[in-house]
């Protein structure tokens, strides 16, 4: 297979950039003007560039058949390729990606100027900062800019091969995983969804609707519009006014102490529940305000719903995904397009539907898989023989604490809190946090809040680890062997797949799990991640591993689907999406189902079970 390295210039000015678009808005845009590309054909070979006009007859001289694309951003480049140049090769690889999941650790940002510095491959210039507003007729119209405009596209491709041969060359990035990433990216470059505009439309009406309810409540209770809500400094007064002192808290990032009003700061947690209905609004309005994701990612839907595509097919929807977004290489999303995140009860889940007609969106979830992965792993077998059974856990539980048979039909909120439990509690989670847990997921999945009080969180909490010892055992193992190795080194430990030595997990996939700088601190261990600090513990340790090797299972099953047909739409934490013929629909499912549930060979006590779901929307189930 060739290997070909690539870095597309392409025109921008101050209102139309990556800045301020989305790359499939920028792309897709009447003024996107492809000024050149930098090409370099092999490792060895010398960089050339190609002008705007010639790249068609550049990529009709490849053959997608027999190529491998390297560009240090593909969600970028090679959607350029596709849409602009019908251009799909055999695989894609994408530096930016190999470096998030390689030196995640040891960067925050990973631009081609950040990457190529850090690894001592060369400095990008800034030719492309001073051709702003340029297309190629003007660049060429100064002749000598533009020959250093050209020399900063070929510096560019230059860096992008050397950390290619850095990362994947050396074998620091693992073959296995070079086709998950293409995988990955086949689901934005060949896109399989369409956008309902009309399901956008209503969407967005409700989302600002409720918005401006809760605006007109807050104002009641003395906010002077929205500038109050939005302002920190002005919510806080708001908050003093009513006699509730603002919450506060340290900044992991700078140290500093800041306003704790995420929806996610326990204390904001508490204000929602404030005896005084006055603080309740205003809380509820500062999150319905401040959290503005649902309100602008529907109108950026409806603005890609509304872009021409090549084709001339209406509403097509490309689904980014961000390979190893996390510690965990676990996917994320990206073009500010987290579909990751997307409430399950959503109206943008059922917006999306497939491209063809006659066609079907076919789900697969890995049930359960890290109630099940941590069983397995910490030889807490009894719960594996459960899960392994297909016994309803969560209500077996809910039986065991309660004192009574409990099902899903007959005791729904019982079960609930044992399904919590079974989900939450295996990576050392204690009272509060399930408590509050118990309260944003039941409104969630049961339509009304269940509000726990502190002693009864406490005896599920005290149940769980009386009844699975094993697994408490292993939050201690990995809170003293385990962080032991991991600080010091000079041990052989290993904990089901997983190898340690200083400073790394190894994962049976090739990559690891980093913790650099791992220190005692007033008691606690912390570790340094992308230049932040990261406080680490027994369970936290545990639940690293097991999303990183729940990742591996999950994205192991597409790369074998894949194979046997199967092209990736989505994926969803769990979750695997295809989109297929409605004659398929069934034999597809046995498919998913049987791969879904294969126990990977480093795992083979790994109790898996998947389930699937059929729909004409991604919001059907």
């Amino acid at each position: 297979m060739k290997t070909i390295f690539l870095d597309f210039e392409s025109y921008y000015d101050k209102e139309y950039s990556l800045k301020k678009m989305t790359p499939v808005e920028y792309i897709l845009d009447p003024r996107f003007e492809a000024i050149g590309c930098a090409v370099k054909e092999s490792l060895e070979g010398a960089a050339y560039w190609v002008e705007g006009p010639e790249l068609p007859k550049l990529f009709a001289s490849f053959d997608p058949g027999a190529t491998l694309t390297v560009t240090h951003n593909a969600l970028f480049d090679n959607c350029i390729m596709a849409w602009k140049y019908d251009f799909v090769p055999k695989l894609m690889a994408c530096t930016l990606g190999m470096s998030r999941a390689c030196l995640g650790h040891e960067l925050r940002y990973h631009s081609l100027a950040k990457v190529g510095e850090h690894l001592g491959i060369g400095h990008k210039g800034d030719a492309v900062l001073k051709a702003i507003g340029m297309n190629l007729a003007s660049l060429k119209a100064v002749p000598s800019f533009y020959d250093e405009y050209i020399r900063y596209a070929l510096n560019d491709v230059n860096i992008c091969a050397g950390i290619y041969d850095r990362l994947f060359v050396s074998r620091r990035f693992p073959m296995s995983e070079l086709v998950v990433m293409d995988t990955v990216l086949r689901c934005a470059i060949s896109p399989k969804f369409k956008i309902d505009p009309g399901e956008l439309d209503a969407h967005y009406h409700t989302v600002v609707q409720r918005k401006n309810q809760l605006l007109a409540t807050a104002m009641l209770c003395g906010a002077d519009g929205r500038s109050d809500l939005m302002s920190n400094n002005k919510f806080a007064e708001l908050l003093v006014t009513h006699g509730v002192i603002p919450p506060r808290k340290i900044s992991k990032l700078t140290g500093q102490l800041q306003y704790a009003f995420a929806k996610t700061d326990p204390e904001m947690v508490e204000l929602e529940e404030h005896e005084n209905p006055a603080v309740q609004a205003l809380v509820a309005a500062r999150l319905g305000h401040k959290s503005t994701l649902e309100e602008t990612r529907t109108l950026r839907l409806k603005n890609i719903a509304g872009l021409t595509w090549p084709s001339s097919e209406p509403n097509i929807l490309p689904i980014p995904l961000r390979y190893a977004a996390a510690h965990t290489h676990r996917l994320g999303g990206d073009w500010k397009l987290n579909f990751q995140n997307v409430p399950h009860k959503s109206r943008i889940r059922r917006a999306l539907k497939p491209r063809w007609p006659d066609h079907s969106i076919v789900m697969s979830d890995a049930s359960q898989i890290e109630a099940r992965g941590v069983a397995w792993i910490s030889g807490q077998d009894d719960l594996v023989a459960r899960f392994a059974s297909g016994e309803d856990v969560y209500a077996s539980f809910a039986s065991d604490v309660s004192g009574h048979s409990v099902t899903k039909k007959t005791h729904p909120g019982e079960r609930f809190m044992g399904k919590t439990c079974i989900l939450g509690l295996g990576y050392q989670s204690g009272a509060a946090t399930l408590k509050n847990t118990i309260r944003v997921q039941s409104k969630k999945e049961l339509g009304k809040e269940m509000i726990v009080s502190d002693e009864e969180a406490q005896r599920y909490v005290s149940v769980y680890r009386n009844r699975y010892s094993h697994i408490r055992a292993m939050w201690h193992l990995l809170n003293t062997t385990g962080i032991n190795v991991l600080a010091f080194g000079g041990a052989t430990f290993k904990v089901g797949p997983c190898e340690f030595e200083k400073g790394v997990v190894h994962l049976p996939n090739g990559l690891g799990l980093h913790y650099d700088g791992l220190r005692r601190d007033d008691n606690e261990w912390w570790f340094d991640y992308a230049g932040a600090p990261s406080k680490l513990y027994g369970g936290k340790l545990l639940e690293n591993i097991i999303q990183a090797l729940s990742r591996i299972v999950v994205m192991d099953a597409a790369v074998r689907l894949r194979k046997r047909g199967f092209e990736l739409a989505i994926q969803v934490h769990d979750a695997l999406g295809y989109v297929v013929p409605d004659k398929d629909v069934a034999t597809s499912k046995v498919i998913l189902l049987e791969e879904m549930a294969r126990r990977p060979s480093w795992a083979p006590g790994w109790p898996l079970a998947s389930e699937v779901y059929v729909g004409k929307t991604y919001g059907d189930e």
